[in-house]
């Protein structure tokens, strides 16, 4: 098969995703990539959005803890669908602004579990947030509890299924020809990656944010009513 076919199948399964899915996909691909390769793209990108304000008042609006505190919380649609128009945009460092990020998306995620409203949304809320740089360990073992409870409602009848831990999300294309060996050594060896691997548990931490509180905490909305896996 030529690779321009190649090429072709790719883009056919991407455009049938959702901008989330889309988003990491990439990421996972790019996470593979060598720094010359890494560079190159970050200098297109760059060129394709200078002539592009609307993005960076999006963005300055999304790194803003005072702007972000004022948005309403109902409809639970409204609230949903600004996180997921922001959240991918908040800067790493900007610590006042993630405190409020993780508010509002326990919130989300305790009315989704309870309600039953706007359970996928709010899965790709936690797939951004899951490999968010700004994310530390921390957070993403307490953000992949939430993970649990809401694909358990998206889940069709059967068996459950093995959910990677938290450090393994998203996890990785397999390697070329590879025999399935997999995981984050696959991505950190051979072709020069990039990005630099952090074995669990050590991914660097945030100051200045309190720990992300998951379902069944104390005095936490959706507590007993997230139900168990």
């Amino acid at each position: 098969m030529m690779f321009r076919d190649q090429v072709g199948i790719v883009a056919g399964w991407f455009r049938g995703w959702s901008e989330c899915e889309q988003t990491v996909a990439l990421l996972a691909l790019l996470k593979r990539v060598t720094r010359t390769q890494a560079r190159f793209l970050q200098l297109c990108l760059e060129h394709s959005l200078a002539d592009c304000p609307d993005i960076h008042l999006l963005e300055a609006e999304a790194n803003s803890a005072a702007a972000i505190s004022q948005w309403p919380q109902e409809p639970a649609e409204a609230a949903v669908a600004l996180l997921l128009a922001h959240l991918p945009l908040l800067q790493p460092g900007n610590a006042a602004a993630k405190a409020e990020y993780m508010k509002r998306l326990q919130k989300v995620l305790a009315d989704a579990i309870e309600s039953n409203r706007c359970v996928e949304e709010s899965r790709q809320l936690l797939s951004y947030a899951l490999i968010h740089p700004a994310t530390t360990a921390d957070d993403r073992s307490a953000l992949a509890l939430w993970l649990g409870h809401l694909e358990e409602r998206l889940a069709p009848p059967g068996p459950p299924q093995r959910r990677p831990p938290a450090h393994e999300w998203p996890p990785e294309p397999p390697e070329p020809g590879g025999g399935g060996g997999g995981g984050s050594s696959a991505a950190g060896g051979g072709g020069g990656a990039w990005a630099e691997q952090h074995p669990a548990g050590t991914a660097p931490r945030e100051n200045g944010h309190p720990p992300f509180q998951a379902p069944g905490g104390t005095g936490e909305r959706g507590g007993d009513g997230a139900g168990t896996g």
